[in-house]
């Protein structure tokens, strides 16, 4: 697993100027002054209400920073399909709970619901794992937009690997 990212201002590492330049230029790159980018959900989006909720809100709190490109649409579509996957999970796992604490129940069937309450919610934490991992990926934690800014402070930092072939 690789070592938590931090912003330069947190860092504690010796930087020279230009590593310190270069890192500064990536933070400032996912922080606002980029033009908007319009995002529009796919079709399918479309079909579910909950999920595009999830896009509206998504893309609302993410207003003002230059996370996302045009090429990121269809991994916050899949991102936000699973919110609402997750909500459906949820109240189904709370609705089962909820019939096993019913009082006219023998003991064979609350064992059957408990197992099914189990699995439902082994799925859920599956989902919920999944969920945290395309949240990182599409820089909606704060690890994740480090790790891009670092990305982008590598790149710029990077000498070019031809730079030096005519000797100058």
């Amino acid at each position: 697993m690789s070592a938590p990212t931090k912003p330069l201002d947190n860092m504690s590492k010796h930087l020279t100027a230009a590593e310190i330049a270069a890192r500064q230029e990536a933070e400032n790159a996912v922080l606002p002054d980029r033009p908007d980018v319009q995002l529009k959900p796919p079709p399918y989006l479309r079909r579910d209400k909950a999920a595009g909720k999830y896009w509206r809100q998504t893309l609302k709190r993410m207003e003002g920073l230059a996370l996302l490109d045009v090429l990121d649409t269809d991994t916050l579509a899949i991102y936000c399909t699973m919110l609402s996957r997750r909500d459906s999970l949820s109240t189904l796992c709370r609705s089962v709970l909820d019939q096993a604490e019913g009082e006219n129940l023998t003991t064979e069937e609350r064992l059957e619901l408990a197992g099914q309450a189990d699995s439902l919610n082994g799925k859920l934490q599956g989902l919920e794992r999944s969920l945290l991992q395309y949240a990182a990926a599409l820089g909606l934690t704060p690890e994740g937009r480090v790790r891009l800014a670092r990305k982008r402070a590598a790149a710029a930092a990077a000498p070019e690997p031809d730079g030096d072939l005519f000797g100058d």
